[in-house]
């Protein structure tokens, strides 16, 4: 069956906390290399953490730290850690792995789906398919796995 809006969000509210600790890793290494090769001074009156951290280069590296999360996890298993814990998978319509195209696709209307008030997450409430923005534009679904049969003991 195709993924409900509500799971799709616990998912994503999910993998916003594994990529709140992908962007402290990346911060913290953007520090150390600010630090090691910029000259940042830091000193206990006065500690300027702007060249690191307000700079448009630490931006860019925030949006990939978070872009190769998802395409890594979309490509190489069709979940992201999210989608695992609420059994959901996500593929294109004829059920194969998603394209990197199709990563990019998603990866852009995503956000944009999000950002209007979840509007494009909530587009699947009057859709049969239970297809988002994001799932229209790059051609992929997101579907519900079902529970794994527990194995009786003897």
């Amino acid at each position: 069956p195709h993924a409900g809006v509500l799971p799709r969000l616990m998912s994503l509210l999910y993998d916003a906390l594994i990529l709140a600790g992908l962007w402290m890793v990346y911060g913290f290494l953007a520090m150390m290399v600010a630090s090691t090769f910029g000259g940042l001074q830091c000193q206990p009156e006065h500690v300027d953490y702007t060249p690191c951290v307000g700079g448009p280069l630490y931006q860019l590296g925030l949006v990939l730290v978070s872009a190769g999360y998802f395409f890594w996890s979309w490509r190489a298993a069709g979940q992201t850690i999210g989608m695992r814990a609420w059994r959901l998978m996500v593929a294109n319509n004829n059920g194969v792995q998603l394209s990197w195209y199709q990563c990019i696709i998603r990866a852009l209307v995503g956000p944009i789906s999000l950002g209007c008030f979840g509007l494009g997450f909530f587009w699947g409430y009057f859709r049969s398919d239970r297809a988002s923005w994001h799932d229209l534009a790059s051609d992929s679904e997101v579907r519900r796995l079902p529970k794994k049969k527990k194995e009786k003991k003897l």
